[in-house]
C-alpha cells in the first residue's frame, strides 16, 4: 500500500522503564531512570524535525520526551493518552496481583481490574484523540510519547481488531509507526523498533 501526499506518518514512542521496577503502573505517576545514549540517538532518528509532538500527561512520558528532544521542545499534552487504569491494582508489586487465569482474546479485551478500565474502554478514549490529530494537524508527521496500552490501542485501529493488538509486544523506548491514509484507514509501517533490535 503506497502513501498519498495527504497521508500522515504517526510514530508512537513508549516511555523509558518506570522506576522503581517490579510494580504495576497505569495511572500511577511513576518516574523513570536514566536513558542510555544509544537509545536517545536511535529515537532521535525516528522523529522528524518538523514532527508535531504529543504526550501523555504522565511524568514517565513527559520526562522521556524531555530527554529525547529537550525540556523546551514544543509539545501538546492530552489527558486521554494516559495508560489504562488498573484501579485497585495500581502501584502494587506484580507478585501481589491476583492471577486472573487464562482468558480468551475477547475476555481479555473486556477484562476490567477492580475499579479500573478494560482495554476496550482504553481504546474508546484513545481512538478519537488519534483520529482528531490526524484530521487537525497541518504537519504530515506526528510523534506520540505514550504508554504500551495506548500504542496497542493505536494498533487496534490499523488491525481492525482489539484482540490482535493485544498480541503485540511493545518494549520501553521502542518506536511503532502507523500511516494514516484518510478517514478511518490506517496501515502498519513498523512495530516495536528499538536500539537493540
Amino acid at each position: 500500500m503506497t502513501s498519498s501526499p495527504s497521508s500522515k506518518l504517526l510514530t508512537f514512542v513508549r516511555h523509558a522503564p518506570s522506576q522503581p521496577s517490579g510494580f504495576l503502573y497505569g495511572r500511577y505517576d511513576a518516574d523513570i531512570g536514566d536513558i542510555l545514549p544509544n537509545d536517545i540517538l536511535f529515537l532521535r532518528t525516528q522523529i522528524s524535525n518538523n514532527s508535531l509532538i504529543v504526550c501523555s500527561p504522565a511524568k514517565r512520558c513527559q520526562k522521556t520526551c524531555d530527554t529525547i528532544l529537550s525540556e523546551c521542545h514544543p509539545r501538546q499534552t492530552h489527558d486521554n493518552l494516559w495508560e489504562q487504569s488498573f484501579g485497585a491494582w495500581e502501584g502494587k508489586a506484580f507478585s501481589q496481583i491476583p492471577d486472573k487465569g487464562t482468558l480468551t482474546g475477547e475476555a481479555l479485551v473486556n477484562f476490567k481490574p477492580p475499579g479500573g478500565e478494560s482495554f476496550k474502554e482504553l481504546c474508546e478514549r484513545v481512538h478519537p484523540v488519534i483520529k482528531q490529530f490526524c484530521v487537525s494537524s497541518k504537519t504530515q508527521k506526528i510523534t506520540f510519547f505514550v504508554h504500551a496500552g495506548v500504542i496497542r490501542a493505536a494498533l487496534a485501529l490499523a488491525f481492525g481488531s482489539h484482540i490482535s493488538a493485544l498480541k503485540c509486544e511493545i518494549d520501553t523506548l521502542s518506536a511503532t509507526s502507523l500511516r494514516h491514509l484518510g478517514r478511518n484507514n490506517f496501515s502498519v509501517v513498523s512495530i516495536n523498533k528499538s536500539a537493540i533490535a
